[in-house]
């Protein structure tokens, strides 16, 4: 009877669990045919002992048939039962849940921002109707220069609509314009759009509160009118709704807000992370802006059109080509050469090169994914393999293999949501650092957020991640037979050898991608190292710069702008703290630039193809200011400044003309640049007096152009860049800011960037190369990240095999092997694993590292140097995880080792 005994004591505690009260009738048959099978081996006949178990034990079932009915729940509450089940397994390896969660939170957190980022940026739509069909139109000349079209140009177009309505359904000009608000810091300026009739209607918004122009108000003569952008209306006027009819003073001209653009309308971008503060009819200042009748003048414009919706680039291509022609015709000495138009996506112009960036950060968030479920699918592997007896109780008593994966697939779905919960968490800080560093660089910047749609997708990444990570230790969990599973949980071991492998393939396959991303890591590291290094021609330190736009008016005359260039640089060098002053029509890196064509004396090239130069304009303290060399003969001085005589060009401009010959005394003919001015195109002579070393004039990673600059005072430019040295920036700025009000009080001191407000120079250098110091932040932390899980998974790995082969190291040991030979044994293992995931990541490495070599500067993708120290690294973060427990099995008693087994 003391089977029974023991039958019973097991029903009480199975009625008090209810994860196994489905299953009292299958553990009731179990032991009925249990004891049958020990009556038969007591000599009575099978159906006698079968007779005998099943009446003596017939009470038993007929109470557990009862409890198994009483028991018996849908679906859902199962499901539920599953989790609380899991929850208080969780409760009891605190370890293996923190590891998992944590992992997951990582990948799933890790891939839900960089999708935030690449859906606000590139996914999600362009909030314009038909935006696939919106281009810009971009004139071409015969030897593939381009151009911006003149608003003459334009208007042009315009007039012979008859030509090219087959091929654009409208087109429309936009003029880049400033907009001077008087706020609490002094007059800021503010970058605004002039625009033709149609131009909202080709974009086809609607506003976001109000309307768009009338057409009486783009008549010329009309009351001023404006619409306001999101950003403008938000920062100055607090979003107030009752801003529509109000009269604002911009330009010092009461101008009626007549609607508000929503926030994701934000065309056109006239510099990285700088867009129109508001928009107004161009015929507002066609009287007004000198630079419209021109048509030479082919800057600060966009000209858009609206592709007819069956129209192909070959057809636009034909049409176009024939409207150019008769403009060749009709004024050659403009038109000359400039025979065709190009049309380019309106998409690239808004999106830049930040594309490359952002597919190659998916590309490396995935890998991280990917490391992450399967470091938490070698965990469950480890976990069910400890879990052997567990299943192999439930399924002996009668739980059927779904009933299992079921059970494993609810853990891990339970895992992952916590996971996830996490990871949406991390998303969210790690957008709202990206758009606080980097969001006046990255286009729709505004869209970038964690919402509902991010949310959905990032429960679906936490499905994936938990079916990913939890169907293969699930399906192998309930694979091997009862039996199997029983002397398996009998000898105590931790899985077999078919088990040890596919932990080790994980493993091997996490160090092949950590390997990649560390490989990709140290090139752009490798990469941004040399930039910082690399010679920039100038000194950007304790450097201050603003772009002083003269008030309209009392300054349009040369000889006026002058004698107010002459007062600020006076005014800015009484300043304490002010080392020198000097003033530039461009700077380097972020100050916009012009060219010239430069004809040499005695040489007959047609303009089109003379070498094109960028256009300075200095005065004679500017290289001393900006920490600038000569490299062969001199700089200005005052009489060259006074007199306005000679140039001075850099070194790429004289090798270029003068590649085996001296460029001192050579005499040049320049045209004058300045599209405001009525002189510009016109030609002037000077001799080169002078080459300076050069500068980095467009980014810090792009190679030096061609320079020439000229005395200040021969072409007096409409606006001037003023920089200054100066001892402590912060304490200085206000000061500078002071005293140029104090020459004049509406000159535009109060904006945050270059375009009318102080800035220091460092700050321009950093935001210029801001998207590849994100790329490579980011990239460097995708792969700490997998550095840290592939560490992981190779500590579990090798502990976990060396729990399984307790009994045969204490065997070694009890035969002699020696403390060193075991910690080799340990070890080569763990450096057969990295050698296996180091010659994978190498191959995968060569193959993807191809895809950042724009991102790249001075470093080729297969750089030896990385190639050799990233796998050094790895292999010894392998070591360092498989020392740990090496160590543990050296430290084993041979006795109790053979005796627990």
């Amino acid at each position: 009877m003391s089977l029974l005994h023991a039958l019973r004591h097991r029903l009480k505690i199975l009625i008090n669990r209810d994860a196994y009260g489905g299953e009292l009738a299958d553990e009731m048959r179990f032991h009925v045919a249990l004891e049958a099978e020990q009556e038969e081996r007591n000599g009575l006949s099978a159906s006698a002992a079968r007779e005998l178990a099943q009446r003596r034990f017939g009470n038993a079932t007929y109470h557990a048939e009862e409890t198994r009915r009483q028991t018996a729940l849908p679906a859902f509450d199962e499901i539920g039962q599953d989790v609380r089940y899991a929850a208080r397994a969780f409760r009891r390896s605190p370890g293996f849940t923190i590891a998992a969660t944590l992992t997951l939170a990582l990948g799933i957190g890790a891939t839900t921002a960089i999708f935030s980022i690449v859906d606000g940026v590139l996914v999600r739509g362009l909030p314009y109707r038909d935006a696939e069909r919106i281009v810009d139109i971009w004139e071409t000349s015969d030897n593939g220069g381009y151009r911006l079209p003149s608003y003459p140009t334009f208007k042009d177009w315009r007039q012979e609509s008859r030509s090219w309505s087959d091929a654009f359904e409208e087109m429309a000009f936009v003029k880049g314009v400033e907009a001077i608000y008087v706020g609490d810091k002094g007059p800021e300026r503010l970058l605004a759009s002039a625009v033709s009739p149609g131009f909202f209607h080709l974009l086809g918004v609607p506003p976001l509160l109000g309307r768009t122009f009338l057409p009486e108000e783009e008549q010329r003569g009309a009351n001023r009118v404006a619409v306001l952008s999101y950003d403008e209306w938000q920062r100055r006027f607090g979003a107030d709704p009752g801003i529509l009819g109000k009269s604002i003073p911009y330009s010092g001209a009461a101008t009626t807000i007549i609607g508000v653009m929503p926030r994701d309308f934000a065309y056109p971008a006239w510099a990285p992370g700088q867009h129109s503060a508001l928009w107004e009819p161009i015929a507002l200042i066609e009287d007004t802006n000198p630079s419209l009748s021109k048509r030479g003048v082919h800057t600060d414009s966009r000209t858009i059109g609206r592709l007819h919706a069956a129209a192909d680039s070959a057809r636009v291509a034909a049409v176009m080509r024939t409207v150019e022609q008769h403009l060749t015709q009709a004024f050659p000495e403009e038109q000359a050469h400039w025979t065709s138009v190009v049309i380019l996506p309106i998409r690239d112009e808004l999106l830049g090169n930040v594309k490359t960036t952002l597919l190659m950060l998916s590309g490396a968030v995935l890998l991280v994914l990917l490391l992450a479920c399967a470091n938490v699918a070698n965990l469950l592997l480890v976990r069910a393999a400890a879990r052997e007896r567990e299943l192999s109780v439930r399924a002996a008593l009668g739980a059927g293999r779904s009933r299992l994966v079921r059970q494993l697939l609810v853990e891990g779905l339970t895992l992952a949501g916590i996971g996830g919960t996490l990871g949406v968490a991390l998303a969210v800080v790690v957008v709202r650092v990206v758009r606080q560093t980097a969001g006046s660089q990255l286009p729709r910047a505004s869209e970038i957020v964690v919402d509902p749609r991010t949310v959905l997708f990032a429960a679906g990444l936490t499905i994936f991640a938990a079916l990913l990570a939890s169907v293969a230790p699930a399906l192998r969990a309930t694979r091997a037979s009862t039996l199997a599973r029983l002397r398996s949980g009998i000898h105590g071991s931790v899985g077999n050898r078919r088990d040890a492998r596919v932990r080790a393939l994980l493993v091997a396959a996490q160090f092949a991608l950590a390997l990649v991303l560390l490989v990709g890591s140290g090139l752009l590291i490798r990469s941004l190292v040399r930039l910082q290094s690399v010679d920039l021609g100038f000194d950007p330190d304790n450097r201050v710069a603003i772009a002083v736009f003269p008030p309209a008016g009392k300054y349009d005359d040369p000889g006026a702008a002058a004698g107010l260039y002459r007062s600020l640089l006076e005014s800015m060098a009484a300043v304490p703290g002010v080392r020198d002053v000097a003033f530039v029509n461009h700077l380097p890196i972020g100050g916009g630039w012009v060219t010239s064509p430069v004809q040499v004396e005695g040489r007959t090239d047609e303009v089109t193809r003379q070498p094109q130069a960028l256009y300075r304009t200095a005065s004679e303290g500017y290289l001393r200011t900006m920490g600038m060399h000569v490299a062969r003969g001199r700089w200005f001085t005052d009489a060259d400044i006074r007199d306005k005589v000679g140039f001075v060009i850099n070194e790429t401009l004289a090798k270029q003309i003068w590649p085996s010959a001296e460029a001192l005394g050579e005499r040049i003919t320049l045209r004058r640049s300045s599209q405001q001015r009525p002189d510009y195109g016109q030609p002037v002579s000077g001799v080169v007096i002078g080459v300076v070393k050069d500068v980095r004039q467009q980014s810090i990673g792009s190679m030096p152009s061609p320079e020439v600059f000229v005395p200040w005072t021969l072409e007096v430019w409409p606006w001037i860049t003023l920089v200054a040295h100066v001892q402590n920036p912060s304490r200085e700025i206000p000061l500078l800011r002071r005293a140029v009000l104090e020459v004049d009080p509406r000159i535009p001191v109060g904006g945050t960037s270059l375009q009318g407000g102080f800035v220091t120079l460092g700050s321009t250098l950093s935001s210029s190369e801001v998207q590849r110091r994100l790329a490579t932040s980011l990239v460097g932390f995708f792969a700490a990240a997998a550095l840290l899980l592939a560490a992981i998974g190779m500590y579990g790995v090798i502990a976990s095999g060396v729990a399984q082969r307790t009994r045969e190291m204490g065997v070694r040991m009890a035969l002699g092997a020696s403390e060193q030979r075991i910690l080799r044994l340990v070890l080569g293992e763990g450096v057969r694993l990295a050698a296996v995931g180091a010659v994978l990541g190498i191959a995968g490495a060569l193959i993807s590292t191809r895809l950042i070599r724009s991102l790249l500067f001075e470093t080729v993708p297969t750089d030896p140097l990385t190639f050799v120290v990233t796998p050094l690294l790895l292999a010894a973060v392998a070591l360092l995880a498989t020392y740990i427990p090496a160590r543990r099995a050296t430290r084993l008693d041979p006795t109790l080792a053979i005796r627990g087994e």
